[in-house]
């Protein structure tokens, strides 16, 4: 952030959350937008695209909250806010919390209107496509291509009954799909010095020719504030990943941007990160890492999906970025649970079975920064979600059934990584 001074979001009543405010995600191969990752996706009007932010469900439930409710399907909402409700019911520090102390990224009409529900967003996220390199066992073919080829070779995945699951099917791309990319550069075009963010994901960011065009479209602004983020999982070829970097680099000595942040993500260290996460080697993750800590002109963190698989690896992984943290103390470490298939959560197992490994997390977390001690209490705060909860007998069959399913497409054996998980 660039303002000298710091501006707050203007909450007027509980549960209202920031990010319903200044926050919009595009999923362009799905032709969808939330304004959340944890919410749902609604359509985007291709002939009203730039309303994408507008629509009449966002401002519905910005209405809801306002109000001094959540919006669920009982309060007229969509139920999706559910996961910062259930963690604050029991005291924890929800996503929703931690945004609000984020600092300048107030749409500018809530200046004026703290009560206004028709806003300019300040962080646009933009899933591009769906090219990737790696299957991670928890993502599946909305956003993944190999997860996508896997699928057209093996056939779908079931649950323990043999009922096909509905979130593992191959889906065509929008047809729309090209046609919002260039949709969403001319937005850019135009608006790009009013956001605060701009965050580029795929699949895989660095393999999609559509990162080159977003680049080419930043290279044609002057957004001296903008703060350009790219998510990758780093196992991209060092010659495309320094290639990228240094274009980057020369949007920022143009002025064209005001920083870039590198977004690593990587759940834990070791086997168990690498059977989570299908195509991870940690050593060459450690290769591209190890040079993106030497730039220090650019903003580096860490971002963690919590599920069963990785827990246990966790401190591992936080201990090494403590290390690298001695050449390059800017570098962040951030955190939250899986979203969507329950039986890869931590829950499934209770929550006993993961006490000591929590104190282990809780333990090695820095506490260097205000964002640290942030991070470190959302941590606790999914593990406070599932206080008091025994082991769900039917969701470990779950769990155990759906891994077995992988390991025989993957030549993999997740009962060697992860023993303790076969009970």
């Amino acid at each position: 952030m660039f303002e000298k001074e710091k501006t707050y979001f203007p909450k007027t009543k509980d549960p209202q959350c920031q990010l319903k405010w200044n926050w919009s995600t595009l999923w362009l191969n799905e032709g969808a937008t939330n304004s959340c990752h944890r919410c749902l996706k609604i359509p985007i009007d291709p002939d009203n695209f730039d309303d994408f932010h507008n629509l009449p469900h966002k401002i519905k439930e910005r209405e809801i909250m306002l109000s001094g409710k959540w919006p669920t399907v009982e309060n007229g909402g969509s139920g999706h806010c559910n996961h910062c409700k259930k963690v604050e019911d029991v005291g924890g520090t929800s996503d929703r919390m931690n945004m609000l102390k984020m600092p300048n990224q107030v749409p500018p009409e809530m200046a004026n209107n703290p009560l206004a529900t028709s806003v300019t967003p300040k962080i646009l996220e933009i899933f591009m496509n769906d090219t990737c390199n790696m299957k991670c066992t928890y993502c599946g073919p909305k956003e993944s291509s190999r997860w996508k080829s896997e699928l057209r070779k093996h056939g779908h995945l079931t649950d323990p009954d043999g009922v096909p699951l509905h979130d593992f099917h191959v889906m065509p791309k929008n047809k729309n799909q090209r046609l919002f990319l260039e949709k969403t550069k001319d937005w850019l075009l135009r608006n790009a010095h009013t956001l605060s963010r701009l965050h580029l994901l795929g699949g895989e960011t660095f393999y999609q020719s559509e990162l080159d065009e977003m680049l080419d479209t930043l290279e044609k602004v002057k957004a001296k504030h903008l703060e350009v983020n790219i998510v990758s999982n780093l196992m991209v070829k060092e010659e495309r990943f320094t290639s990228v970097i240094e274009r980057i680099k020369r949007l920022l000595k143009d002025r064209r941007i005001g920083r870039f942040d590198l977004t690593a993500s990587i759940d834990g260290w070791g086997p168990e990160a690498e059977y989570a996460r299908t195509g991870l080697k940690c050593d060459h993750f450690e290769k591209l890492f190890s040079h993106a800590v030497n730039q220090k002109w650019m903003t580096l963190h860490t971002n963690q999906t919590i599920t069963a698989m990785t827990v246990k690896s966790i401190p591992t992984f936080v201990e090494k970025v403590k290390e690298y943290r001695k050449q390059n103390p800017k570098i962040s470490i951030r955190a939250g649970a899986l979203t969507g298939q329950p039986y890869l959560h931590p829950a499934t197992f209770g929550s006993a079975f993961w006490e000591s490994d929590l104190e282990a997390i809780l333990a090695a977390w820095p506490q260097d920064t205000e964002q640290d001690h942030a991070q470190k209490n959302e941590m606790k705060g999914v593990f406070d979600s599932i206080t008091n909860t025994a082991p769900d007998e039917k969701m470990v069959k779950f769990f155990k059934h759906y891994l077995d399913q992988l390991d025989k497409r993957r030549n993999t054996n997740w009962r060697e990584v992860l023993p303790y998980l076969d009970i």
